[in-house]
This record gives C-alpha cells, sequence and structure tokens, in this order.
C-alpha cells in the first residue's frame, strides 16, 4: 500500500487534485481510499457526493474507489475505547489522582483532535480494506505540517507515559521482588512502535509520497518554500511540487486580464525558482470551470498526469507569447449590467463604531490575509484610536502581505498609519515562555525537603515531562490570551487598541479558536480543582493565580465573541462552488456558536468587461448565490499582481465596494 499526501496553503487546489488522482487510480484498475483530514472538509463537494465521516464508495468506470471526511472526535472516542482502561491505570499509578478525577480528565473534549488523531485514523481506514492506495487530502500548510509530525509527538507520549508508569514498576519490584508487565506496558509499547513505524513510512520514498500543492503567487510560493524546509527537518522529503491554476496562452492572448495574470505569474515563478530548483516542479493549467464532480475530475486527472511525467520547464520558459492580447470581437463582450447598487462608502458597513473585534475567517486561499490588511490600514486611517491587526494562523502571511517584517510583538509598519500595530502571534514562543515561569515553582512544590517518600510516585523528572509535553490546540489557546490581552485596559503606560482585526487560520481550525472558550475552561476548571485538593502538598501559588487568570480571559472572550456590537465576523470568500459551499456551512458554524456574522467579502471579482473570457465568466456565474445573501456585501476586484506592501493595499482598498438592494 502506497501513501499519496496532497498539502499546501489553503485554496491552492488541494482538494480537487486529490480527489482527481484517487479518481484516475482507480479507473486504472487498482482499489484506492480518499481520505480528508481536513476538519473543514470539501471532498464531497468535489466528488459531487455527500461525505459525513463515513466510508462512501464512489461509482468508478474500472477498479475501486471508497471516500470518506475524516470525523476526528469519532475517531478518538473509538481508539479511546480500546485503550481507556490502561490510561487510567497508568494516572493511577504514576500520579496522586484519584480514579473519579482521572474519568473526569479521560472525558475531556480534546482541543487539537484532528491533528493528534489524524494520521492514526487515515492509517486504521487504510487497513479496513485491501487498498493499493491511500490518498490523503490535508488540512492547509500549518495544520498539515503538524499532521505529519505526528509519530514525533506520538513518541514523546510514549516518553512520558513511560515515566509515569515507571513508579508503579519501581514499588513492584520493591514490594513484591519481580515485575509482570501489563495492559499499561502494552499501550505505551504500541504507541512507541506506532510512532517508529510511522516514522520510517513517511520517510520511505517507495511507500510514501509527499505532493505539495501552489500557487503561481509569491505568497503561495514562499509558503510552500518554508513548508518543504520543515518538512526536510522532519526527514520527509516531498516527492514533487505542483504549481496548480497556471494561466494558459490561450486565455493570455484573449483576454487582458489573464494576459496580466499571466505576467505576475511569470515574475512570481521567477523570484522563487531558486528555492524550489531542487525539487520535481510540474505545472498544472487553470479550468475554463471549476472541477467539481467525475466528469470534470477526469479532464483534470489527465491535466494532472501530464505534469507528472516529466520535470516542468524553467520558470522563464512558462512565458505567454510576445505580442499585445487580441482585442476580443466586438460582439462577444456583455454590456455592463450591475447586479446591484454599489458605493464606496464601506469603512462603517464593515466596522462601525463600538466594534471591539473584527474576524476575518474563511476558506484557505480566499485572501483572508490581504483582505484584514486592506480593512486595517483604512480602519487605522481613519483615526479614533490605535488598531492592532493580529495573525492567528500559524502559518503567517501578514509580513509577507504588508512588505515588512512581523513578529510576535506588536510592531509599527513603515508607510502605514502611526495607530495601526502588527502581530504574528508566535504560540509555541507564548508556551515556552509559561511553561519556564512554572517549572522550578512545580518541581520544588513536588521535591522539596520533607517530600522524598513523593517523589517516588511523583517526581521533577516527571514534572518536565508534562511541561515540555506541547499540547494540541497550543495555537488556539494562546491565540485567545492574546486577542483578550490586547483589548483589555492595559497596565500604566502600554498601549490600547481601540479595535483588533483579526486574519484568522482556514475555515476548521479558526472555528476550533473561537470554540476554545469552552472546551479550555472545562480544562482548566478541573485543575483549578486538582490544585486546591492538593494545597497541602503543592502549594504552587503562581500556577493557581495563572489559572484563574486564564479562566478570567477565557469568559471574558466568551462574553466578548457573544456580544453583537462589540464582535463582527467578516466572511471572505471567492466566486466558485467549493468556496460557496464552505462559506455558508462557516456561517451556520459561527451562528451556531452565537457569533455575529455581518459582512461577506466577494474578493478577486472579475470586472464585467472580462466576463467574456469563459475562466473570468466562471467567477461571475459563481457569485450569484451570494447576491441573495441578507449579509452586507463587499466587492474586492480582482488585480494582478495581487497587492502586496501598504501602498498597494491601500490603492486596493479604495477600488472596494459595498453592494446594495
Amino acid at each position: 500500500m502506497r501513501l499519496r499526501f496532497f498539502g499546501g496553503k489553503g485554496g491552492a487546489g488541494k482538494t480537487t487534485l486529490a480527489a482527481a488522482s484517487a479518481l484516475a487510480e482507480a479507473e486504472a484498475g487498482r482499489r484506492v481510499l480518499v481520505v480528508s483530514t481536513d476538519p473543514a472538509h470539501s471532498l464531497g463537494d468535489a466528488l459531487g457526493f455527500s461525505l459525513r465521516g463515513r466510508t462512501r464508495r464512489v461509482p468508478t468506470r474500472r477498479g475501486v474507489l471508497h471516500a470518506v471526511e475524516l470525523d476526528a472526535d469519532r475517531a478518538l472516542g473509538r481508539w479511546m475505547a480500546r485503550r481507556r482502561a490502561a490510561f487510567r491505570a497508568i494516572a493511577l499509578h504514576g500520579t496522586l489522582l484519584e480514579r473519579r478525577e482521572v474519568d473526569r480528565l479521560l472525558r475531556l473534549a480534546l482541543p487539537g483532535v484532528d491533528e493528534l488523531i489524524g494520521l492514526i485514523e487515515v492509517m486504521r481506514l487504510a487497513g479496513t480494506r485491501r487498498h493499493d492506495t491511500v490518498v490523503v487530502d490535508t488540512a492547509p500548510t500549518g495544520h498539515a505540517l503538524r499532521l505529519l509530525a505526528t509519530p514525533a509527538l506520538l513518541a514523546r507520549i510514549a516518553e512520558v507515559l513511560d515515566g509515569l508508569y515507571a513508579k508503579h514498576r519501581f514499588l513492584a519490584r520493591h514490594l513484591r521482588g519481580e515485575y509482570r508487565p501489563d495492559a499499561a506496558d502494552a499501550l505505551i509499547a504500541e504507541l512507541d512502535d506506532e510512532a517508529r513505524a510511522l516514522t520510517a513510512r513517511l520517510r520511505d520514498p517507495t511507500q510514501t509520497e509527499l505532493v505539495w500543492v501552489t500557487l503561481p503567487e509569491v505568497l503561495s510560493l514562499r509558503e510552500t518554500a518554508a513548508a518543504v524546509g520543515q518538512l526536510a527537518a522532519l526527514g520527509i522529503d516531498v516527492t514533487r511540487v505542483l504549481v496548480n491554476q497556471l494561466t494558459g496562452n490561450k486565455e493570455a492572448r484573449r483576454c487582458p486580464a489573464c494576459a496580466a495574470r499571466r505576467r505576475s505569474e511569470r515574475a512570481a515563478l521567477a523570484a522563487i525558482s531558486s528555492k524550489l530548483a531542487q525539487r520535481p516542479l510540474g505545472v498544472v493549467l487553470a479550468q475554463a470551470r471549476e472541477p467539481r464532480n467525475l466528469p470534470s475530475l477526469r479532464a483534470l486527472a489527465r491535466e494532472l498526469a501530464a505534469a507528472g511525467r516529466a520535470r516542468a520547464g524553467a520558470p522563464g520558459e512558462w512565458g505567454i507569447e510576445q505580442g499585445s492580447p487580441r482585442p476580443r470581437p466586438p460582439g462577444r463582450r456583455p454590456a455592463a449590467r450591475p447586479t446591484a447598487r454599489q458605493s464606496r462608502d464601506w469603512l462603517n458597513t464593515l466596522a462601525p463604531p463600538g466594534t471591539r473585534l473584527l474576524l476575518f475567517v474563511g476558506k484557505g486561499g480566499v485572501g483572508k490575509t490581504t483582505c484584514a490588511a486592506t480593512a486595517a490600514l483604512a480602519l487605522a486611517a481613519r483615526g479614533g484610536g490605535a488598531v492592532l491587526l493580529v495573525s492567528t494562523d500559524p502559518a503567517h502571511s501578514l509580513g509577507d502581505v504588508l512588505g515588512h517584517e512581523v513578529g510576535d510583538r506588536p510592531r509599527a509598519i513603515p508607510g502605514a498609519p502611526s495607530g495601526l500595530r502588527v502581530q504574528e502571534i508566535d504560540a509555541q514562543a507564548g508556551f515556552h515562555s509559561w511553561r519556564a515561569k512554572h517549572r522550578d515553582e512545580l518541581e520544588a512544590a513536588l521535591g522539596g525537603p520533607g517530600r522524598a517518600g513523593m517523589r517516588v510516585a511523583f517526581d521533577g523528572d516527571v514534572v518536565r515531562d508534562l511541561l515540555d509535553l506541547t499540547p494540541p490546540g497550543l495555537d488556539e489557546l494562546w491565540s485567545v490570551r492574546t486577542l483578550i490581552a490586547a483589548i483589555s485596559p492595559p497596565p500604566a503606560g502600554g498601549p490600547r487598541y481601540r479595535l483588533v482585526v483579526v486574519d484568522t487560520a482556514p475555515t476548521g481550525h479558526a472555528l476550533r479558536m473561537l470554540a476554545m472558550p469552552d472546551i479550555a475552561l472545562a480544562w482548566v476548571r478541573e485543575l483549578l480543582a486538582l490544585l486546591l485538593r492538593y494545597r497541602q502538598i503543592l502549594r504552587p501559588g503562581q500556577l493557581a493565580r495563572d489559572l484563574v487568570e486564564i479562566s478570567r480571559d477565557l469568559r471574558r472572550f466568551r462574553a466578548l465573541l457573544r456580544d453583537g456590537r462589540a464582535t463582527r465576523a467578516v466572511l471572505v470568500s471567492r466566486a466558485g462552488h467549493l468556496p460557496m459551499r464552505e462559506t455558508e456551512r462557516l456561517g451556520r458554524s459561527l451562528r451556531a456558536l452565537r457569533i455575529g456574522v455581518s459582512t461577506l467579502i466577494l474578493n478577486a471579482m472579475s470586472a464585467a468587461e472580462d466576463r467574456a473570457c469563459p475562466r473570468c465568466a466562471e467567477g461571475a456565474r459563481g457569485v450569484r448565490p451570494a447576491l441573495r445573501s441578507t449579509l452586507d456585501r463587499l466587492v474586492a476586484p480582482a488585480v494582478a499582481p495581487p497587492p502586496r506592501g501598504v501602498r498597494a493595499l491601500e490603492a486596493w482598498g479604495r477600488r472596494w465596494t459595498r453592494l446594495a438592494g
């Protein structure tokens, strides 16, 4: 069995290429499974079939194709059912916890479950039938990288559990003279063996193929180069880089907008080619119609096969022919017929007075970062107080969009309004700082004078292990704390932000952050209860105060999210079936979280005069459902190259329009 992962920046076309690859492989006479591990699934939309967390057979001309959208919570429940008793035994023997306390902890929801269980569940599903190939459609870059790092996390978990259970083994040998391995030892060995097996499989090119999908745009190509480097550090080699949705010569000759896009693509590829020069590189031309359902996926599969037969030419060889684009015949240009009244007065629509938190949410690749940066620049220029623009996506690109380095501390951007500060949250650095602050305190509490007996059951080494184990969902928790700190009244002399504009991670992980208050509060309550119970032994005063502060932050954030006047969610989408379907689902999920959705931004919209081109016209057709929306709607025009830098973003924002009526 071979594994084939499709990874890359959101919106680059991972899902459609994964679906097309799986369909082609099956119709070559093989048994194939295609799995989506993205919590915001769109595999079913691409195939044209409803997939609800259960494996379904897709009709094919030959071979066998099964498809499934992974349900991470159900998968974790199934995995834990067989192992819960062993986890309980390790906790009971390795800590001071009692059975009811352990059981409460084991019942709590686990943020980040999709990354923790994703790869394990893929391998389980692959083993349920005799598949020749398993194709995996991953979440966007930052979370796909963590999925592929699962073996290292499993190995670390096994090491920590082994340290906890070592105390039980020591006592057994000391009191009984011998120790017999039990179910807990079997669980630890299982996790360690699985980590080793997955590591070997992911690093073996005869068993695993990793296809990284990118767009012919500077931001996407830079993110790809960074991801390739991070994967190399894990010992995982990217088999092939696919540059998707490249504008073809035919379209560039006939359409001025496509010609401009083609020139922009050439420049982007030339700028980044040296960083990808050592990787097999292929190109897939943009389709006139959005690939969805089996017939269109078959056509896309032929393009994909052509891209895979040989290394693509150097970026300089992908140019358009010399000469100006041909003018269109007069009869083909449609009359400019606006579908709604337009206005350039959009700032108050987006963030009326009283708005404190402005969330830009949407499918990966629709332009959230560019839209969030443009809006933040305009809102800061309006005056009235300081504005913070912050990214909560682990694969940050705010710095690339603004054309200046951005770090984990708020900073001014040259050329931007003086009231604007920009920040890219570094969750790992935040956690490491918090961990260092509390490690010494806990070790002293557990191993200080008069506690020698306790060190047999739970020593400083175990504390270090537990604190060193970075939990899944960390990004979302640290993002919540950062956002609350930015909005809260500051210490004397610190900055005060009247508005925080948030560039979120793609759909599934943005929703995870917005659901974090309820999930994390349950954990904080349990930890505080444990500290209270063992206060005579532990006395971790600063940790308890920190947990109380985290609890307060979470409650304030939950209240802020549900305040329709203070918090506004802005949906960013592009015309097209897949992005619009995901946008509709995202809106329903936000309303279920009691978060008000106020505005829909239709990004990269083609001008009316370009719609004689089949590719440009496809966007015009795809926007029709949005025109029936009851939300405030803004239109951001398509430009080539995409805007980068303060001046370009400000100029682009002046071209945004508001649809009314």
